[in-house]
């Protein structure tokens, strides 16, 4: 579980210094790519670079992985353009509830993937406990324009899929395929980064370099990122979980921990909804431990 609780810290990480850009006036989209073009550079680097590339570049999970970074970038896109037209609680809803889809699968097709009492009670509890952990009791009235958060809502699963469905073993058969596999999706997304980043300056005809917090934020945010895909990756090949447990306890984790390093460290204020969701998902955590523990 060590791979895990690894992966959570670290994906809560990421949370925490979203939060911390605004008070060290980071411009969040160029340290977003310089994030990507870290993080490539660090699993590039540790997977062997061109040579292992080379040696996998016909294997249907190295194209894959190329094709998501598109999905990245884009889904940042989206993410932005969705908080300002919907709030924030329907795009982290429609981002967190992105689980579903890839658990629902693995369950429906993966022979060694079984449902049993414990993983449908917690995968049932988790949907609500990701809607009331993220409710904010200020964006009551507002009409949400639901096909942006949709297509949030899918991306999302699809990138979770593409994780958890080639993860294993008969896929990632050396160290360095995994290093490569988390690295090729970030390559893409900072190379589609940079021409996005290059085409607004060009609009605005403002060419500038990024501020030193803005280097700062984006390196930090690179390694911490890499950090997580990689140890998410372990987890799938090592733990011996269902893959289906190991996205929700992921997903729940990562908000249990978020929200209370937030509370402790940023002094963010909680409604009752959020508790009680905060509450739910410790519960569904334990279930699918205990499945684990006990299967």
């Amino acid at each position: 579980m060590v791979y895990l609780i690894t992966s959570i810290g670290l994906s809560a990480g990421i949370f925490l210094l979203f939060q911390l850009f605004e008070r060290w006036r980071v411009d969040t989209f160029p340290a977003i790519v310089i994030n990507y073009g870290v993080a490539a550079g660090l699993g590039w680097s540790l997977a062997g670079g061109m040579t292992t590339f080379k040696s996998v570049m016909h294997e249907p999970w190295a194209m894959v992985a190329l094709c998501m970074g598109l999905l990245f970038i884009y889904l940042f896109q989206l993410i932005a353009r969705s908080t300002q037209e919907n709030g924030v609680t329907v795009t982290s809803i429609a981002a967190k509830l992105s689980m579903v889809l890839p658990v629902a699968l693995f369950l429906l097709f993966d022979p060694n993937d079984t449902l049993n009492w414990q993983k449908g009670l917690a995968i049932a509890l988790a949907i609500p406990a990701i809607v009331l952990a993220s409710w904010k009791g200020t964006e009551k009235g507002r009409v949400a324009k639901w096909i942006v958060p949709l297509v949030i809502f899918f991306g999302s699963g699809m990138i979770d899929l593409m994780f958890a469905g080639f993860s294993g073993p008969e896929h990632m058969r050396q160290v360095e395929h995994r290093y490569l596999f988390a690295a090729l999706p970030l390559v893409t997304a900072f190379l589609a980064g940079v021409i996005w980043w290059m085409f607004q300056a060009r609009q605005k005809d403002q060419w500038s370099i990024p501020s030193k917090q803005t280097w700062f934020g984006g390196i930090g945010l690179g390694v911490i990122n890499f950090g997580s895909l990689y140890f998410l990756l372990e987890t799938y090949d090592k733990t011996g979980v269902d893959r289906s447990a190991i996205m929700p306890v992921n997903n729940l984790g990562v908000i249990l921990l978020s929200s209370a390093l937030s509370v402790w460290l940023l002094k963010e204020s909680l409604i009752r909804k959020n508790y009680l969701g905060l509450f739910l998902g410790a519960l569904a955590i334990a279930l699918l431990l205990w499945d684990a523990v006990m299967g």
